[in-house]
């Protein structure tokens, strides 16, 4: 098994931090969102995936 580059550690860290940093300007100036929890529905415990929860508005 080789060893790692030196040169090719670096690269990978420097690559990294900055997508990491651009991740975090891009949440920053609202470009980006994080996800959000899922919603359980009150009534009935299953996941809101939309505006309301289906089961429950079923006729």
């Amino acid at each position: 098994m080789e060893t790692l580059d030196p040169q090719l550690a670096a690269a990978f860290a420097v690559t990294t931090g900055v997508g990491f940093l651009m991740l975090i300007s891009g949440v920053h100036k609202s470009l980006l969102e994080w996800r959000h929890r899922r919603r359980p529905c009150p009534s009935c415990g299953r996941d809101i995936d939309g505006r309301v929860c289906r089961a429950c508005t079923r006729a």
